[in-house]
């Protein structure tokens, strides 16, 4: 594990792999480096795997430092730091992908939006994720995490891959139980780039994976997102189930497309 500093906070950081193309990875909001870790052996060159501020084993500022122009600020960073010509943005990385894309339209050569989350307010993701910032503060992480997982198994999240129930109380229970209520709550009130014609000058090839039925990762939000990259292609599931059977395709095809880079 290494550490990059963005703005006096410092970031864990992976490398994984040698040469080009340099591609720095970012997880989604609550999550971690490790959760990304299964895409590594698919992408080609140097991959950059980090924890955003309040995350994994990054450092956890105080309240006020969780802005998008922060998370922004993160990717930026860990890119200057390797040289990274390519980004690969899960739901929140995403998001603050296209806030540096807002004032650096040039920054990547290559663009990867997984499950873009949103561009403006969505009362859906705000009702969901500020529930988990109440019970990070109130209860411990295995009980957060067991009260999760079980909400999830009755909605029917692992009916179909019984295996993602452990990767998921996994996952909570690698939460940054400290900086994650801040950093929910401040990210939630910002969102990443409400004019959409800002993304115009943005001239990298992108590549866009999104799935129906997310009241999360709105469907709606990656047609927009394709809609406003002049350089755009979308990968639509008819569902999460889909995406997840797929899963192994559709790493390869994230790894051809940054592999068209070098």
């Amino acid at each position: 594990m290494r550490f990059v500093v963005s703005n006096g906070v410092r970031l864990a950081v992976d490398v994984i792999g040698d040469g080009e193309p340099v591609t720095v990875v970012g997880h989604g909001l609550t999550g971690s480096r490790k959760d990304l870790s299964v895409l590594a052996p698919f992408v080609p060159g140097t991959k950059v795997l980090f924890d955003f501020r309040g995350h994994g084993d990054s450092d956890r500022p105080p309240p006020g430092s969780y802005s998008m122009d922060d998370f922004a600020a993160d990717v930026d960073h860990v890119a200057a730091a390797f040289g990274a010509t390519a980004v690969v943005g899960v739901s929140l990385a995403g998001g603050a992908t296209l806030r540096l894309l807002r004032s650096k339209p040039d920054r990547f050569e290559r663009l990867v939006f997984i499950l873009p989350a949103r561009l403006e307010r969505s009362a859906a993701a705000h009702r969901a994720l500020r529930r988990l910032a109440d019970l990070l503060e109130t209860k411990p992480l295995d009980e957060v995490a067991d009260l999760v997982v079980a909400e999830e198994e009755e909605e029917g999240m692992f009916a179909e891959f019984p295996a993602a129930r452990d990767r998921r109380r996994e996952a909570i229970l690698a939460m940054n139980g400290d900086g994650m209520p801040y950093a929910i709550r401040e990210s939630l009130d910002d969102p990443p780039i409400p004019d959409l014609g800002a993304l115009r000058r943005v001239t990298a090839p992108a590549l866009i994976v999104a799935q129906e039925g997310d009241p999360v990762h709105r469907a709606e939000v990656a047609r927009e997102l394709a809609g406003a990259l002049p350089h755009a292609e979308l990968l639509m599931f008819r569902d999460r189930h889909a995406l997840l059977r797929e899963v192994v395709a559709v790493t390869r095809k994230v790894g051809g497309f940054l592999g068209q880079a070098t």
